[in-house]
């Protein structure tokens, strides 16, 4: 999958590409702990760059420093989602609202070819194929360059970073059924042309509505992250006597990715 990855100055850039498109799409877990000598040896890089890639992603919220112990992929929770949902959304609208303002003739243009670029790319839900992680990253190019026209990397850096954490939870947890149902084609080809209109209110109703289309399939994120923590056994009482160990059991086999991706 090297030749999806967008042209990168170094192998430290690579890395964090891939480490974190990898902890979006799943391949690693909520709470997985990330070890340099494994992930050196699952990328085919030297330890320098994991290292600089995974200090280059803490900002990002997809992981989670531990004080002498390292770091792990960001936990997830029902709170956490809401909660990024929809600082992502507010985000959306602010970066909506300055693109249609700011955008010049030029960033038209490039909406418009990223447009058709897009169109080329199959529409793909099967979560373990490449053909999945093109449509994922087509998706994404559109939004980042219709977003680009706010003129802010501040504001579009965080828009990613939110997005892509938003996206992990759709990989994680939700039924894509009622995405299979939409034509992503047909509502990006209206998207934008409402915006190459410039009227910052239709743009963001129209924008609403596309992202109101995916409340099934949020829905079912939400229902199974309630699920997951109500079923979580209760914490033991501060003092109270710690229950027999059980049997050691086999450990699970992992189920992410096998094999060695390259990244250089």
């Amino acid at each position: 999958m090297a030749e999806l990855a967008p042209a990168l100055p170094s192998l430290t850039d690579k890395a964090a590409f891939w480490l974190k498109r990898d902890i979006v799409r799943g391949v690693f877990l909520p709470n997985e702990r990330i070890k340099v000598d494994p992930l050196s040896k699952f990328y085919g890089v030297g330890r320098s760059p994991i290292q600089a890639g995974i200090m280059q992603l803490e900002p990002t919220g997809l992981l989670s420093h531990e004080h002498q112990k390292g770091h792990r992929v960001a936990p997830v929770s029902l709170a956490d989602y809401d909660d990024v949902r929809q600082l992502y959304r507010d985000l959306y609208r602010i970066a909506l609202r300055r693109a249609v303002k700011n955008g010049d003739m030029a960033w038209e243009e490039r909406v418009v070819l990223t447009l058709h670029r897009t169109s080329k790319v199959p529409k793909v839900i099967d979560v373990r194929g490449e053909g999945r992680e093109m449509w994922q990253m087509a998706y994404k190019r559109l939004h980042a360059e219709i977003l680009s026209g706010c003129g802010s990397p501040l504001l579009t850096a965080l828009i990613a970073d939110l997005g892509n954490r938003v996206e992990r939870y759709v990989n994680l947890f939700a039924d894509l059924q009622s995405d299979l149902e939409r034509d992503h084609h047909k509502e990006h080809r209206e998207l934008v042309d409402i915006v190459l209109e410039r009227d910052a209110q239709k743009v963001i109703e129209a924008f609403d509505a596309f992202f109101q289309r995916a409340q099934p399939m949020r829905d079912t994120v939400v229902e199974k992250l309630r699920s997951m923590e109500e079923t979580k056994p209760a914490r033991r009482p501060r003092g109270a006597a710690r229950p027999p160990p059980e049997p050691a059991k086999p450990a699970a086999a992992k189920t992410a990715a096998k094999g060695r991706r390259k990244v250089s």
